[in-house]
């Protein structure tokens, strides 16, 4: 017989389930009188209903029909606290199962990555079929979004990326200068500068500044909407997001992406030769004579096919994490910084792919 008394209310019953779970437990069979209730709450009735389950022997409310109303509606919500121990086993302990949480951990992070490959597949072919369509129908493409990202993403991303640029290659010529004139062929210098130009730093740098400017600058923009429920009226309205917000991000920065990365080519050389100048005394016509004759014209080929692709990575991912925006600004910062870690990650393993893939490579 249990006798429950006084407020059994959300304020009252604070740390009681489990004290009424272990003293009920053994009972098979439980009487309530209810009598002696004075106020009871929706939190109240829960309690007590899973506290006896599918035990109770006769009415808990008899003569209390507002109390008993409302011990009935939440039975419907209530799982029997008999069946308990069933249907939540205890989890097994660390020393039984030294591999448990371990494997628990791993199946979460195989789920996880299953739902994010399928939602970026989905993601990916959408983004691929609005190019198709855009290439069969010119005219559905928005042009004056096009030019703004060209503007702001390209021309706009120049001066700092020719600055950087600059030094790197100034600070490459005083170090290939400074290592070989150890073996008196400081002049090799020229020929160092011009192929890690060419063919390594000039794509690697601009992709990393790219990612660093406009992967950010996506999610942003891209989030902000998303957050503000402005993609949502976009889809109202009859406009795909995909074509007006992501397309032309995706064309735009693919299409400046190989001039900038020439810029950054020159901009390299031309540090590297006054710095090999300043050092020297190497003038600029030796150093363009030098570089016409030993530095083979694939290697610009080799540097210059590569921005397309770190471009296409850059935007992607850039407009991906946007779309993965929640309500709130945390979540804005926080995929703004994972895609500038992803596509910056990415560029680096596109990078080394390509190196693989053109080791040895000559015309």
């Amino acid at each position: 017989m249990l006798r429950p008394k006084g407020n059994w209310i959300v304020t009252r019953i604070e740390g009681l389930s489990e004290r009424l779970r272990q003293a009920l437990k053994s009972y098979q069979q439980i009487t309530v009188d209810g009598s002696q209730i004075e106020a009871l709450d929706t939190a109240g009735a829960y309690l007590l209903r899973t506290a006896v389950g599918d035990r109770l022997q006769g009415e808990v409310f008899a003569g209390q029909d507002n109390f008993a109303r409302l011990y009935g509606i939440v039975g419907n919500h209530a799982a029997p606290i008999s069946n308990y121990a069933q249907e939540n086993p205890e989890p097994p302990k660390m020393w039984l199962h030294p591999f448990y949480f371990g494997l628990v951990k791993l199946g979460k992070l195989a789920e996880r990555f299953k739902t994010g490959f399928i939602a970026q597949a989905v993601f990916m072919g959408h983004i691929i079929a609005q190019l198709m369509i855009s290439i069969a129908k010119p005219g559905s493409m928005r042009w004056a979004a096009l030019v703004n990202v060209m503007q702001r993403a390209g021309i706009e991303a120049i001066p700092i990326v020719l600055m950087t640029s600059f030094f790197i290659g100034a600070v490459l010529g005083f170090i290939g200068v400074l290592q070989l004139n150890q073996f008196g062929s400081g002049i090799f210098a020229v020929d160092m500068v011009a192929m890690f130009a060419l063919r390594e730093f000039a794509p690697l740098v601009t992709a990393v500044l790219l990612a660093g400017r406009s992967a950010s600058a996506f999610a942003a923009e891209v989030g902000a909407m998303k957050m503000n429920q402005e993609i949502d009226a976009m889809r109202v309205m009859g406009i795909d997001p995909y074509e007006a917000l992501i397309l032309p991000r995706l064309i735009g920065l693919v299409l400046m992406s190989t001039f900038i990365t020439f810029l950054s080519t020159l901009g390299m050389m031309f540090g590297g030769m006054l710095a090999i100048w300043s050092a020297l005394g190497a003038g600029p016509s030796v150093f363009l004579q030098r570089v016409q004759d030993y530095v083979p014209f694939y290697n610009f080929f080799v540097g210059i096919v590569r921005p397309p692709f770190f471009a296409a990575t850059i935007a992607i991912v850039g407009c991906w994490q946007g779309m993965q925006v929640k309500d709130d600004v945390l979540s804005l910062g926080r995929q703004v910084t994972t895609a500038v870690v992803q596509s910056i990650f990415l560029v680096f393993m596109l990078d080394a792919l390509f190196a693989i893939l053109f080791n040895g490579f000559t015309f």
